[in-house]
């Protein structure tokens, strides 16, 4: 038996409901790298409420200076690269999002999705 949903069904209330608030207690740790105003390679950590990465990876996109805790709150940042000790205790601690290649964002052919292959070519 098949279960038949109506569209029309929908609540005014989940209409018009924002997503945001149902994920504002749920966060991950992303690593931010760049450059400083004075040119220095920089890193933060910054933890970031769910609803919130929209809005960070559009000022990513943008590629206007921003503040990362503007967006949430830097849990650990230093100039160059994260040492080894830093990325340990980050991993261990938090939830971490995986690194997402800057050209994934711009639809480019990278971004794609994988051709799904058959059951038995895994």
């Amino acid at each position: 038996m098949t279960t038949k949903w109506n569209p029309n069904a929908i609540s005014k209330n989940t209409a018009n409901a924002d997503l945001s608030e149902l994920f504002k207690d749920e966060f991950a740790v992303i690593l931010l790298q760049g450059k400083n105003l004075f040119g220095d390679k920089i890193y933060s950590y910054l933890k970031v409420g769910m609803g919130q990465i929209k809005e960070l990876y559009a000022a990513l996109q943008s590629g206007k200076d921003f503040t990362p805790s503007d967006f949430g709150t830097v849990v650990a940042a230093g100039k160059g690269d994260p040492p080894e000790d830093v990325k340990a205790e980050i991993a261990t601690t938090y939830k971490m999002l995986e690194p997402i290649k800057p050209a994934t964002f711009g639809g480019t052919e990278e971004s794609a999705p994988a051709e799904k292959k058959n059951w038995d070519e895994c």
